[in-house]
Formats: C-alpha cells, structure tokens, sequence
C-alpha cells in the first residue's frame, strides 16, 4: 500500500540498520558461545571414553549444526535488513525529491499524493499572452504532470518496502529448520571439525564445491565465514557468502571506530583537542597529552577508513542496480573484488587492476571505469556477454614513492594468479575469453605475475598508462595456454603523450629500469592502441590529470580497451 507523504517522512531506514547491527552482535556471541562448547567438549573428550561420550559428543556435534544453521540465518537476516534499508532509504529519497521539487514550484502535495495547482500569478498569465483562462490551464497540466511523478515515486517507495519486506520473511523462514537433522557428507563434516581442509587448487576446489549441498555450503561458511575468497568458488555461491560476511566485518568496523572514540568522547566530538606545545617547551604533561593525540588520531584515522571502505564495497555491489554485481572476495586486510554481471557464464571476462592510491574507499570510482569497459566491450560486438571484474585483490602502494617498489607487486601478483585460475575454474560452458586490464601500478603487479616463472591464466593483456611491467620485451611474459611466439599479438598497451607516469619506463636506476621498459615503446614488442594525448602541464609539459583520463568518454583508449575484452581488437 502507497505511503502518505506524512508517513513517509517519518520513516527512518537506519532503524533497519541499527536493527542489523543488534543481530549481528548476537550471532558474533552465538559463534563464540558455540566454539566454548565444541572446545569443552574436547577438553573432556581427552579424559573421557566409551559409549556415554560418544553419545555426548553426537549431542555437542547436534547442538553444534543446529547452532551454525541459526547462525546463518542470522547472518542472512541481518543482509536483507541491510539490503532492505539500502533499497527503501534510495527510493524515499526521490520520492522526497519529487515531493519537494513540486512544493517549490509552488504547487501543493496532499497526503495521498495528489497535487493541486496554485493559482495564476500575474506573470505566468503574462506568458500565455495575457490569458487567466489559458493560464490555469497551463498550471493544472503541470498540475497533472506532478501528480503522476510523485504517485510513481510513492508506488516505488511501496514496491522497495514490498520487496523488502518478502526478502525479510524468507530469511526469517529459516529460523524454522534450525534444529532439523544434519546431513553433512563425511568429507565436510570432517573439515567442519578440523580434521581435515578444503582442496586448494581451484579447479579441484571447484569440482568438490559443486558436490555440495546447500547445507554442506553453509555449513563449511560457519566453519570459515571467509569461505566465499577462496578462488575456483561459483560467482553466485561467492556472492552469497561474502554479503554476509561483509556485514560482518561492517559490524566490527563500526565497533572499532566507537571503541576508540569512547577512549576520548570529547575528542572525537571535536572538543578540548590538545595543541602541539612550542619546541622550547617542557611541560611534560603538554608533550605527552600531544602524543597521546596523535596515536589516538592515526587509530582513529585506521577504523574509519576501515569502515567507511566496507560501506563503500556495499554500494558497489548495490542490488538496485544494473548490470547484477557479484562480490567475488572481500577481507580484513582492505581487499575485495567485484564483478559486474556473472562471469562464471559470459563469453569475454575482463579482470581490471587499479594501481598507486587504490584502497576501498574509492572502489565506487574504479567499478565505474570497469562499467564504461563493460559498455565499451558491449558495443564492440553486441552478440557476445561481457563481464568485467574490479580487483582489489591486493595492497597498493598508497604514494608515489613507495610504487617505486617492487614489493607491492611481489605480493599482489600469486593472488591475481589464484584469482585468474579460479574464473577459469568456475567458468560454465565454453572457455570464456580472459583479459586482465591493468592501470598505472596495476600493469606492473600484471607483469609480475607473467614473468619468470610464472604464467598467468588470460588470453589478452592490456597495460594503460603503465609506469613498466617488470618486463624488458614482450617475450618476457607467459600467458597460460598461449605459445611464447603469439605473445606479443596478445599484450596491447596505450600511454597518453602528457601522462607522466609511463616516462618511469624510461628511468634506470644501476644500469636498470625501474619496473622495466616501457611496454608502449617499440623495443618492447608489444600492440599500442591510441589514447588521447591529454592536455600538457607545467612541469615538462606533464600533467598527472591525465593519468586518470583513459576512461573518460570520447576518449579512443575506452573503446579501445572495448574492442580487445571484446576480442575484435586484436591485430
């Protein structure tokens, strides 16, 4: 049933979100008293024998399965409240919006949602020529107009609050069978107790996960909430689990930004904050409450950006929105990746690498550049499904200093590896074609991964604006499945002529590139593509402006990218 306009301006979607948080707090109490008993039980298990202990230990390991089933509803009840806040906050706002927009046209909004035109002004007759009768007709189409956007707006509002609300009950609906019988296989009831662990390899893990029953799945999340990273895992399985988990470590993040607060309320209120005392100064208690400020304020400064991350993986993956997104990994250590639309069933999957300064916070940012990919490929060949991936799968270098390193990308390259083979793994149907995309910083983590020894799981290799990929010729890197003489067809490369960081390709340092050569420059072997060469700066006429420019719109390196995760770009 439509809201009014009274009703809906008193709702309050952060109810269902303090509501989350409560339940979250009760199923983090539930897994804790849970462990205390299976380890009890152990304890006891090592002095006791015989049938009683058996029997006592089939009734913990009962307990236990019906504990882990409440768990996951819970977990599952607080998603959807999540989910459902997120939905219903969205549409108010634009109802209100449309509500107000109307209000300041001087029209006036009844609670059902009508709207009445206000009488002809002087002017507005003036503008119809002079005409009262014309102009009170003008008004009452307006009039009319109005109407229908804010009734629109108000069954909208109804249809999140609908749709919300069934979510909720279907989740609830689990609460139910919490204490029906376990049916775990034995493989899964023994990792459940710790005796023995998942497959590693993706492709095995793959086969194994999709033996599964749904229970065995949930019951291997409440073993490992962080189940869904693991690579070779179904997209839609990955999704699942990771939502809940997200809402997890949501809940902890905001914890931890209130637990520091509460060391100093007044602080975090802004109030009474110590100054820095003069450098001649020895009053010791000056020096020492300043000290105490600045650990608090770089404590602080960590839950937030820990928190605020989390909510920003949350809107990226917003259920509202168009192509469907899939959370594919998410931790406590600032990683995550997303995908847009599934790539376990589209025939081109493009997995795009952010580079120097990429942390959650800003992933809304790069899911946008990997949506215009998305759109690009899209356009470059209709009949074909695309999927393209944003990988935030490792710890970037947050300066430009420390990406002069290599050790970034040391680390990050076995995990975009992993990540590689798991889409290959889970991929349904014919081999998808596979294409890692990689930016500034992330174009070097791409290369490390493909050098040496190594060999990474893509058909096609795109570097934009890369300050060097730890290859000094093409042939230096390995593609799975690709011989070493088709290589250098497969790596493609753009760099616009006023962005600075491509010229590191061109630093040595001890007789050495950086990051090695310049994959744009022609002794390096590769495919260029086109970019527009930006807008020169001040400092030798470069401009780190334009660093961020390859996705911009009418720019040739978007369709570029396009046509190669399409795979109609290759020479």
């Amino acid at each position: 049933m439509r809201p009014t306009v009274t009703v809906l301006r008193t709702w309050d979607a952060r109810a269902l979100d303090a509501a989350a948080d409560t339940l979250s707090r009760a199923t983090d109490e539930l897994d804790a008293q849970t462990d205390l008993m299976v380890r009890g039980m152990d304890d006891a298990l090592d002095t006791w024998h015989g049938d009683a202990a058996r029997g006592a230990w089939d009734r913990a390991d009962a307990e236990r399965s019906a504990a882990n089933r409440v768990a996951m509803a819970l977990l599952e009840t607080t998603s959807s409240m999540r989910r459902g806040a997120g939905i219903i906050e969205s549409a108010r706002a634009h109802a209100l919006s449309v509500i107000d927009g109307a209000l300041s046209e001087g029209f006036t909004v009844a609670d059902d949602g009508s709207v009445t035109a206000p009488a002809p002004d002087p002017f507005a007759t003036i503008m119809v020529g002079g005409n009262p009768v014309l102009a009170r007709e003008v008004l009452d189409i307006r009039a009319r107009e109005l109407a229908g956007d804010v009734g629109r707006a108000l069954d909208a509002v109804d249809a999140a609050d609908r749709a919300a609300a069934d979510s909720l009950n279907a989740v609830l609906a689990e609460f139910a069978l919490a204490h029906r019988e376990s049916t775990l296989g034995e493989q899964v009831r023994s990792i459940v107790d710790g005796r023995a662990d998942l497959p590693d390899d993706p492709a095995r893990l793959h086969e194994f996960w999709t033996g599964l029953s749904a229970e065995e799945k949930d019951a291997l999340f409440a073993h490992d909430p962080t189940v869904g990273n693991r690579d070779g895992i179904p997209a839609v399985d990955k999704d699942r689990y990771n939502r809940m988990n997200l809402e997890t470590l949501r809940t902890h993040a905001h914890a931890a930004v209130d637990a520091v607060d509460a060391r100093h309320p007044d602080w975090a209120r802004g109030d009474g904050l110590p100054e820095r005392p003069p450098g001649n100064s020895r009053d010791e208690k000056a020096w020492k409450a300043w000290a105490e400020y600045n650990v608090w304020t770089g404590e602080r400064d960590k839950a937030v950006a820990a928190r605020d991350g989390y909510a920003a993986v949350g809107r990226a993956v917003d259920d509202s929105v168009t192509p469907p997104r899939y959370l594919l990994s998410v931790d406590d250590q600032g990683r995550a990746a997303v995908a847009l639309g599934d790539p376990d069933r589209a025939d081109n999957v493009a997995t795009f690498v952010p580079g120097t300064g990429s942390r959650l916070t800003g992933i809304e940012n790069d899911v946008d550049r990997s949506a215009r990919m998305l759109g690009a490929a899209q356009r470059a060949d209709q009949s074909a499904t695309t999927s393209v991936v944003t990988w935030y799968g490792y710890n970037a270098p947050q300066t430009i200093p420390e990406a002069g390193f290599d050790r970034f990308a040391e680390a990050g390259a076995p995990r975009l590896d992993r990540f590689q083979d798991g889409l290959r793994a889970a991929h349904v149907g014919l081999a998808a074609h596979q294409v890692v995309v990689g930016h500034s910083y992330g174009s070097t983590v791409i290369g490390t991964a493909a050098v040496g020894g190594g060999s990474l799981d893509a058909d096609d290799l795109v570097f934009v604006g890369s300050p060097g990929v730890n290859a000094e010729h093409v042939s230096d890197l390995h593609l799975d499945g690709v011989d070493a003489g088709e290589v250098g067809r497969r790596v493609h490369s753009t760099a616009a002529t006023w962005d600075p960081v491509p010229y590191i390709g061109d630093v040595t340092l001890a007789g050495r590139h950086v990051h090695g050569l310049d994959p744009t420059d022609p002794d390096f072997g590769g495919q260029v593509f086109d970019s527009n060469p930006g807008e020169p700066g001040i400092v030798l006429g470069t401009n780190p402006e334009v660093h961020s420019q390859y996705w911009d719109i009418n720019n040739p390196a978007l369709e570029g990218m396009g046509r190669i995760i399409a795979g109609v770009g290759r020479p």
